[in-house]
């Protein structure tokens, strides 16, 4: 469950979510050097690892764990990120059909929901 967050911890998501743009960045030229791809898997940052403790801060990880971001381009300049924990030394240099399972198996129903929107919203506009 989310936590209700105070003025503060809302001050802090904004400064995080301005400071996890770079790995926003780094997604989004993936895909443009990969235009076959539409799942990747790699290393949390640490804006998200903060976000994460910042909105659910019961999920404590296990030591040996870390955290793992699934991207999904919906389309160029759409992509959808889920957060799941697995190994400290796992590889992320995985294929489409790899990150594809680990995006969809990390996604909640609140997560296909949003996906399920964005995809009507882009159909209108189409």
């Amino acid at each position: 469950m989310m936590a209700a967050l105070t003025r503060a911890a809302q001050r802090r998501l904004k400064r995080l979510t301005a400071e996890n743009e770079t790995s926003i960045l780094a997604d989004a030229r993936f895909f443009e050097r990969r235009p076959d791809r539409n799942h990747r898997i790699r290393l949390a940052s640490r804006a998200e690892v903060e976000m994460i403790r910042l909105l659910h801060p019961d999920n404590v990880i296990t030591p040996g764990m870390r955290w793992y971001t699934s991207v999904r381009q919906i389309r160029t300049g759409v992509r959808v990120r889920v957060f799941t924990i697995g190994l400290a030394d796992l590889d992320c240099d995985e294929t489409e059909e790899v990150c594809r399972s680990v995006y969809e198996r990390g996604r909640s129903t609140r997560e296909v929901e949003i996906e399920q929107s964005l995809r009507l919203a882009m159909e209108a506009r189409s």
